[in-house]
């Protein structure tokens, strides 16, 4: 994998964090008039970046995980 590759899977790994970082902003100021209970499945909001930023920094320090497990 070539520096420029590992670099822009990196650049993705920030933008999906910054993306599940702002969400709960947004909900809060969004919600913010409504009785919907949206603290409780920030846990679930965050779920799926926390999955894809694994994947991606997986892929740029090029452990390949399935291999290991196959072993």
């Amino acid at each position: 994998m070539t520096t420029s590759e590992k670099s822009s899977l990196l650049k993705q790994n920030t933008l999906c964090w910054l993306g599940a970082l702002a969400l709960p902003v947004i909900l809060h100021f969004g919600l913010s008039d409504t009785k919907f209970p949206w603290p409780l499945i920030l846990p679930l909001l965050l779920v799926g970046p926390m999955l894809v930023s694994n994947t991606l920094l997986a892929k740029a320090s090029g452990a390949a995980m399935d291999d290991a497990s196959q072993r």
